[in-house]
């Protein structure tokens, strides 16, 4: 046996001895002159390599200061150093196992070209069917068996270059260092591994745990620190509207995993923060002021069961967060600079998925619960620019929110505050208890210094009107359901509000404080009350340019493309807002004011109601009882002016009345309106009004008394608009002995009729009242004395001037009228008429005629024969001068004979010649009968009374004309 086995011995000594040479003279020889050949040939690389070693004692491969070489003369990869140490118990156990595995200081350069290639692509190229079947062959296939001891990867450098990007984009990953014990697909085996990674931004990623690969599960603690995320940016810069100049990202939890037959995943201690982010557009031009910088974001305490597909985190944490944009024509400067280049031919290319309508609701099954202890905000500001508000930018800052107990499906309710301020001036608070599920929950808001005008644009959209001043402070108290406010109890003020006209720029309206109280709001019970409103000195101006325009005309501006449209949604939604019942406890006015000017006139106008007080209680819309208000005040602070009214606006039926009383206006101040509308000014006077209106459904009836006292006209105003009467006529015609006038002005119309205007209406009734007065001025002045007869014409006999009996009466009640109207005076005109009275007038010329020439008068009475045989003579002569040309014979002297006395005489009254001017003077006399009778009988000042000599009538009368 000895023999045989120092035979054996030197056997294997013998094979040792040429396992050395062979791997020495050969092997070590043939790994440095072929791999590179190899290389070339299997990659179409050119393979570098300071040492190329084999240890046949240890089974050891080691590569010193290897690298690749591309054709491009880019070098993809190379270390300083690579060991693979097989270990001698890979005899008896399972699979392969190596004791080392380590890799020192690589340097991995990933290269995409110009045109989208990557540096390996060539080496990727294959059958697409041998690559298939490979891929199921080795899904199908389990891991091969294999141990490893020791790996240590350290890569020096690991640099990805791309150049589709401009610059071309590059970054760079240095210190990587990946260090596992015992890792192994053998089961049962179990592994210790360690990662880290060090970037060239300074951060770093740590890994360490347990890797059992065979098993499929893993466990350990991972940790990024300080990540710095502005490469990714840079990589897609091209195609991004904003500039990452800083963000960092922080990771650090535990885990436990498997990936066997169901993918397992529990996170314990999870922390994610972001921080140092600042993001800005690109474009500062046309996104001027437009970024967002955060100084920490951090959820802590994180967990996840993902087989329970719950999450929990302790705390969301914000800290620092400053935004800022604008929005102008619809579009969002954040949303803008965010938009992804590439986003939307992505989403293009990709076909949309398709979910018949009868499948079920994919995430029923697959539901995540989230649960947050508390969300926070804090340091927090945003700063906007929007033409909605005025001014257009607005700095919200600090912003401060905290919200607790959140979870979700939401099973309770979570607890909200929220506080702001806006512009250093305005402070809104939230805060309350909500379901973020259900939506159901009560929340306390408070708002203090809101500046109305901030609001201006939006008002300017609907007015032509700018809010100049104002403040609103509110408070409220809202019970939600499902998101919308079931219940809400509310009061809000506002001070020191004023509008401006966008056209002239002058205050519309102002006041100096609303306030409404204990409001409550009912959207189940449709129902709104109110406790009170008071109005606090509020201001209204109401004023008429040159042109005859009102400011506040034209106020509301219209909107033609909606108008239409707009006809039956505004008839819908007073249908809806009827149903609606509003109750309102008290309602105050205080120190009221109306400024009201006219400068369309000829002298300009201006006058102000003022110290207008009201009071008006217990509103109820749905109430079928009448509403009664009162309201006082003053004219330029001395004139009282009272307004009452009462009526059921909110009933079937708008039945109601309204007073106005006016009293001790001094009218000198509407010298501008008697200018305009009757041509004269007025000098002095006072006015009382008593105004009542009553409402019938649709028909207005207007009752109406004006005295007007001691008013004196001014000097005559030229306008073109004057009316064509005869104004001192009219006044003289209307003042009495004491100098009032007292008129009655009933008026009428109907609210439906599209030109129906009260202050048309009236205007109209008024002038009426003027013109009937000047029209037909006896029979008011025989209204005055109650008289029936006809005072404007004193008839007398034919060629007489005597007064009769029904004469003198009238001339009686004339003068009555006369006494009861001082102002007025009155022009007498006689008038003849040329048939009878100057047939009268012949007749008595004529017969003084015959009493001249020795006539009797009683012959002339009796006609007895001394009359016809002087008669007879007169017409004989009368008879031959008519034939002057003619010879006259004695047929004609017979024919004469023949003729009775009554021819005879008329033909003498005919042929009698009137002295000349004799018609007028039979005229005068009787005006003058007039006259003496007004004066001497009816005590008339004859100064009032004139007589016109030149009036001619075809009547036997005097006529009156009233003068003033």
């Amino acid at each position: 046996m000895k023999p045989i086995a120092r035979r054996l011995l030197k056997a294997l000594g013998f094979l040792y001895l040429a396992y050395l040479a062979l791997s020495l003279l050969i092997i070590l020889p043939l790994m440095n002159i072929m791999a590179p050949r190899l290389a070339k040939d299997a990659i179409d690389r050119e393979l570098r390599s300071e040492l190329l070693l084999f240890n046949p004692f240890n089974l050891s491969v080691e590569a010193r200061g290897l690298s690749l070489t591309e054709d491009d003369g880019h070098r993809p990869l190379a270390f300083r150093r690579l060991l693979v140490d097989l270990s001698i118990a890979s005899l008896w156990q399972p699979g392969i196992v190596l004791d080392r595995l380590w890799l020192d200081d690589l340097e991995l350069h990933v290269l995409r070209y110009a045109d989208g290639s990557f540096h390996f692509d060539d080496l990727l190229e294959g059958d697409d069917s041998d690559a298939d079947s490979s891929r199921e062959d080795s899904a199908a296939a389990a891991l091969p068996a294999f141990t490893l001891h020791d790996l240590r990867l350290g890569a020096h450098l690991i640099t990805y270059t791309d150049r589709t990007r401009s610059g071309p984009y590059e970054t760079v990953q240095r210190d990587f260092e990946l260090h596992t014990s015992n890792l192994s697909t053998v089961p049962g085996e179990e592994g210790q591994s360690r990662l880290e990674l060090t970037s060239d931004g300074g951060g770093a990623l740590r890994w360490s745990g347990l890797l059992d690969l065979s098993a499929g599960r893993s466990s350990g603690e991972l940790e990024l620190v300080n990540i710095d995320l502005t490469p990714a940016w840079r990589y897609e810069a091209e195609k991004l509207d904003f500039v990452a100049s800083s963000a960092r990202f922080d990771l650090r939890l535990s885990y436990r995993g498997s990936w066997g037959s169901q993918l397992q995943l529990l996170i314990d201690d999870g922390e994610v923060a972001l921080h140092d982010i600042d993001v800005a557009a690109a474009d500062e031009q046309r996104h001027p002021e437009t970024y967002v910088r955060l100084g920490d974001m951090r959820l802590a305490g994180i967990g996840l069961d993902l087989a329970a597909r719950r999450v929990e985190a302790d705390s969301l944490r914000i800290q620092g967060l400053d935004v800022s944009g604008f929005d102008e024509d619809g579009a969002v400067s954040l949303v803008d600079i965010f938009s992804y280049e590439g986003a939307e031919s992505a989403n293009a290319d990709s076909p949309a998925a398709e979910t018949p309508d009868d499948d079920p609701d994919p995430r029923a099954e697959d539901e995540w619960s989230l649960s947050l202890g508390e969300l926070s905000l804090d340091d927090s500001a945003l700063r906007w620019a929007t033409p909605m508000l005025s001014p257009e930018r607005m700095e919200v800052s600090p912003i401060s929110v905290s919200v607790s107990d959140i979870d979700w499906p939401a099973s309770q309710r979570s607890r909200i505050e929220l506080g702001l301020r806006i512009n250093a001036t305005t402070q809104i608070d939230l805060s309350g208890d909500l379901n973020l599920g259900s939506g159901d929950g009560e929340l306390e808001l408070q708002l203090e210094g809101w500046m109305l005008p901030w609001l201006d644009p939006l008002i300017q959209e609907q007015l032509r009107t700018q809010l100049r001043r104002g403040r609103l402070d509110a408070n409220a108290s809202l019970r939600l359901s499902s998101f919308n406010p079931d219940t809400a109890g509310f009061s809000f003020s506002v001070d020191d509000f004023a509008t401006v006209l966008e056209e002239t720029g002058e205050e519309a309206f102002s006041l100096r404080r609303l306030a409404i109280d204990d409001g409550e709001l009912s959207m189940t019970e449709e129902l709104l009350r109110i406790g009170s409103i008071s109005l606090d000195g509020p201001a209204g101006s109401l004023h008429i340019d040159e042109d005859g325009r009102i400011n506040v005309n034209g106020v509301l501006r219209e909107r033609a493309d909606t108008q239409g449209a707009n006809e039956d949604t505004t008839a819908s939604a007073a249908s809806t807002a009827s149903a609606w019942r509003v109750l309102l406890d008290r309602v105050v006015l205080n120190d009221g004011r109306l400024d009201f000017a006219d400068d369309s006139l000829p002298l300009p106008f201006s006058t102000r109601i003022e110290n207008i007080e009201a009071e008006i209680a217990d509103i109820d819309s749905l109430a079928e009882t009448p509403l009664n208000v009162t309201l006082n005040g003053n004219i330029d602070g001395y004139a009282p002016v009272v307004i009452e009214g009462s009526g059921t606006p909110h009933g079937e039926r708008a039945d109601g009345e309204l007073a106005f009383r006016f009293r001790g206006m001094d009218i000198a101040t509407m010298s501008p309106y008697s200018g305009t509308y009757a041509g004269y000014t007025i000098d002095s006077g006072t006015l009382s009004l008593d105004l009542r209106y009553a409402l019938a459904g649709q028909a207005i009836e207007g009752d109406n008394r004006v005295v007007i006292s001691q008013m004196r006209l001014g000097e005559p105003i030229e306008s073109d608009l004057a009316v064509e009467v005869p104004l001192k006529l009219g006044l003289a015609l209307l003042t009495d002995a004491k100098g009032v006038i007292d008129l009655a002005v009933p008026v009428s119309g109907n609210v439906d009729d599209p030109q129906f205007s009260l202050g048309k209406i009236i205007g109209r009734a008024f002038m009426n009242v003027i013109t009937k007065a000047v029209t037909a001025p006896f029979k008011l002045l025989a209204g005055l004395v109650g008289s029936d007869r006809n005072l404007e014409m004193i008839t007398f006999a034919a060629g007489s001037t005597a007064l009769d009996e029904t004469a003198a009466a009238a001339l009686d009640d004339l003068a009555r009228a006369l006494a009861e109207r001082p102002q007025l005076t009155l022009l007498v005109g006689g008038s003849a008429a040329p048939g009878s009275d100057a047939d009268a007038l012949r007749r008595a010329a004529l017969r003084q005629s015959l009493i001249d020439g020795g006539l009797e008068s009683a012959a002339i009475e009796n006609r007895d024969e001394r009359w016809l045989e002087v008669v007879t003579a007169r017409y004989a002569e009368l008879a031959a001068a008519s034939a002057a040309d003619e010879e006259a014979s004695e047929e004609d002297s017979e024919a004469a004979a023949e003729i009775d006395a009554d021819t005879m005489w008329e033909a003498l009254v005919a042929a009698t010649q009137l002295p000349r001017g004799a018609l007028e003077a039979l005229g005068s006399e009787r005006a003058a009968a007039a006259k003496r009778h007004l004066v001497t009988v009816g005590s008339i000042d004859a100064a009032r009374i004139s007589i016109n000599y030149d009036i001619t009538s075809a009547d036997s009368a005097a006529h009156m004309e009233v003068g003033s």
